[in-house]
């Protein structure tokens, strides 16, 4: 189901490829329409309990889809440098592929939480009150991972 790397060289470990994801802020979650087109939309996330968490509108285009097809994929690129006069760039990125769902009750609380202490730590008191006062405006959706892939270049090592 799920491919080698072509260029295994540039292959992470798992823990360095998590080691991305809680260090992104942004990714790009892709899901696919119930008439088969793709959609890539960017947001911000938090990897939690080995979990990518996002939150958005209670109802929109990346809902129906989820809806549709639970099936995702989700890439976060931490680094990129062109390099011109070589031909190349110098990354780190990953790809998850997971299952989506919508988050209800305590695990819908404890992932508001984790995005609120992740993207705003310094204003986590403002943060839960915020919480409280869009509760039934605001969805939240964990994708439980199934694979992840990581790469970089200069792979480890420095090679390139």
């Amino acid at each position: 189901m799920f491919r080698e790397l072509k260029r295994a060289k540039k292959g992470l470990s798992h823990e360095d490829s998590l080691e991305i994801l809680r260090a992104g802020e942004h990714g790009v979650l892709s899901t696919v329409s119930e008439d088969g087109t793709p959609y890539g939309v960017p947001l911000n996330y938090v990897l939690h309990d080995g979990r990518i968490i996002f939150h958005c509108a209670p109802s929109g285009h990346k809902l129906d889809n989820i809806a549709h097809c639970p099936q995702v994929s989700f890439c976060v690129v931490t680094q990129a440098e062109v390099v011109p006069e070589k031909f190349t760039t110098r990354f780190q990125s990953v790809v998850a592929f997971g299952t989506a769902r919508i988050l209800e009750g305590d695990e819908k609380k404890e992932g508001l939480l984790a995005l609120v202490r992740r993207l705003s730590p310094d204003h986590i008191p403002a943060g839960e009150t915020y919480i409280s006062n869009a509760w039934d405006k605001t969805t939240v959706v964990a994708v439980d991972i199934a694979h992840l892939t990581g790469k970089a270049a200069p792979a480890p090592g420095g090679r390139e």
